[in-house]
């Protein structure tokens, strides 16, 4: 771990960005709550902060359609008002086209590849985008690795996955995340870490506050410190989350089976 963290991680932030995310319908005010909580736990003080760029056109159209890119400009300007082509797009209740949203996509979208060229640029060998993410994906992580030999990773870390999310539909707590995060960690590769999703606000603070701790190798004291949102953590006012009661119904040999698909999967790999 202290090998990996020769050079200090970098943290992509800025007040523009911070503002830009804090508009977000779905979130509001998240980025703030996040990087603040951060900040109360001086854990910046450990990091090298990066502005980020806005990605332009044509770094987004080197993954993107022109025509989804022309789309998703037309409706963040004009609305959706239920356009036929926002379905085909894959736009709708879990990704609400609301206005503001290209420009929204673009600045998260350019903080991802300003964190991921420092990374390239042998600046760092960890980079931070919190706001950024907003994809799945399910961290076999052992085969993965042994199957692609990846010179680096892009590790997403949403926050819905947290006991208390208004999602309901798992039961973790940071911990949990922690230790999957520690497993990427020790292959000691440049890693950029993102965020995703994660609607209880105070706990999405809560959990990428508590692995920036462990992106750093410190351990963060339980008391939540004052700040600017320190009102939001109540009634206990502590870094840790509970789980709830909810009873685990997966059932063991469905996972196994599922593993096993995976598993299959990645002995085709070339």
């Amino acid at each position: 771990m202290e090998a990996a963290l020769l050079l200090p991680p970098v943290y992509i932030c800025s007040p523009e960005y911070l503002a830009l995310c804090d508009s977000l319908c779905k979130v509001p005010k998240r980025a703030s709550m996040v990087h603040s909580l951060i900040k109360a736990y001086s854990l910046l003080d450990h990091m090298r902060i990066v502005k980020p760029k806005v990605a332009s056109m044509e770094e987004m159209a080197s993954f993107h359609t022109d025509a989804y890119l022309q789309h998703l400009q037309k409706v963040s300007e004009e609305g959706d008002d239920d356009h036929p082509e926002s379905v085909e797009y894959g736009l709708g209740y879990d990704c609400p086209a609301t206005e503001g949203i290209f420009n929204y996509a673009a600045a998260v979208g350019g903080a991802s590849i300003t964190a991921a060229q420092c990374l390239m640029d042998g600046k760092c060998k960890v980079a931070i985008n919190w706001p950024g993410g907003w994809h799945h994906a399910k961290n076999v992580l052992k085969e993965v690795y042994m199957a692609f030999n990846p010179e680096a990773v892009v590790l997403q870390l949403g926050a819905d996955t947290i006991a208390g999310d208004p999602m309901c539909s798992f039961n973790m707590t940071p911990v949990g995340i922690g230790k999957c995060l520690k497993y990427v960690l020790q292959w000691q590769l440049a890693t950029l870490i993102l965020g995703g999703g994660g609607y209880n606000l105070a706990n999405t603070a809560r959990c990428w506050t508590y692995l920036t701790g462990v992106i750093l190798g410190r351990t963060l004291p339980s008391e939540i410190p004052d700040h600017e949102f320190f009102t939001k953590y109540g009634p206990d006012y502590v870094l840790e989350i509970t789980p709830s009661c909810r009873p685990d119904r997966n059932e063991p040999h469905k996972v196994q089976e599922i593993l096993s698909i995976i598993k299959g999967n990645l002995k085709h790999v070339v």
